[in-house]
This record gives structure tokens, C-alpha cells and sequence, in this order.
């Protein structure tokens, strides 16, 4: 992820689909202090316990305590917050839906998925992305999904026999 999103210090980070925040904070610990991360969530009750665990949470590993508490938390639809963003406005802009075709292998996934926003990422969304993102747009997605291709990521970033795979697109 961090390849694909070629992130290093000081970079923004716009992820808009939040989830449970793991890539948020992989996110905020690759762009250090000078960086920001920025996650939103559509489900209130998600966003409620994930931006309530991410201030919170006493981890004993000081560093990712500190990652997690740098990651500012909205509820809201991506569409609606990247509407009113300036052009440019983050260095990296993140998409990590549902995936259409989920892997099963993921049974830590199957509580969310039954709270978690079902709507696909549309090509309008990603348009708005690139206006919004500096550097980059990345996408996860299931290996083996068409919606790369859907949604014109040409780039695919991931290992040969990974389940997952990075559609990126360089600004």
C-alpha cells in the first residue's frame, strides 16, 4: 500500500473510506508528525467507534499510538466531502470500499461488511479524486476484480499470486 500510494514524511493523505482505519494508520505512520491523514467514514456508528478507538486506544507501541492519534476522523459521504475540497488539496486521495467480489478468506471483514456502506466507487468519485489529489489516486481491490478497469486505473500495483491489488493513477 505504501508503494502503491508512494507515501513518505510530511505528505497529506486523504482516505475515504476509513473502515476499521488499518490503512489510515499504516497511512499516518509512513507520513510521520509533518504529515496528515485525514479518514472518513459514511456509517456514523462506524466512524463513532473506529475515530473514538483511534483517539483512545493505549497501545504499547509508542509509535503507533502517536500514528493513530494523528489521524483525524469525519463522517461523511466521499463524494460530498471531496466536493468541497481546493484542487490539489491532498497529496495522496485513497479508496478502499467493499470489495465486489469479496475474498472469503477475510472472516475479520464479515461483521463490517453488514454495517459498512455497500455502494460502489463510481467514475464520477474518482474523477473528483484526481481534481482533489496532488500525486496520486490509489484503489484496493480484489486481484482478480474488474473494477480497475470500470473505473480506469490502468496501473495495477500488487505481487503475481497477492489477493489484493492497487489501482493507481499518477497525476
Amino acid at each position: 500500500m505504501v508503494e502503491a500510494m508512494q507515501l513518505h514524511r510530511g505528505m497529506s493523505v486523504l482516505d475515504c473510506t476509513l473502515g476499521f482505519g488499518a490503512d489510515a494508520i499504516v497511512s499516518s505512520f509512513a507520513v510521520e508528525q509533518e504529515g496528515r491523514v485525514v479518514g472518513l467514514e459514511s456509517e456514523p456508528l462506524i466512524e463513532t467507534v473506529v475515530g473514538y478507538g483511534l483517539s483512545h486506544f493505549k497501545a504499547e507501541n509508542w509509535p503507533m499510538q502517536e500514528a493513530m492519534r494523528r489521524i483525524e476522523t469525519h463522517c461523511i459521504e466521499a463524494s460530498v466531502f471531496l466536493q468541497t475540497q481546493n484542487n490539489n488539496a491532498f497529496d495522496v486521495v485513497y479508496f478502499d470500499p467493499m470489495f465486489r467480489y469479496p475474498l472469503t478468506a477475510s472472516l475479520s471483514l464479515t461483521p463490517l461488511r453488514e454495517l459498512a456502506n455497500p455502494a460502489a466507487l463510481t467514475p464520477e468519485i474518482v474523477q473528483e479524486a484526481c481534481r482533489v489529489a496532488r500525486y496520486r489516486v490509489v484503489f484496493k481491490e480484489n486481484s482478480r476484480s474488474e473494477e480497475f478497469a470500470r473505473l480506469g486505473f490502468t496501473k495495477i500495483v500488487g505481487g503475481k499470486y497477492s489477493k489484493i491489488h492497487y489501482g493507481v493513477m499518477v497525476l
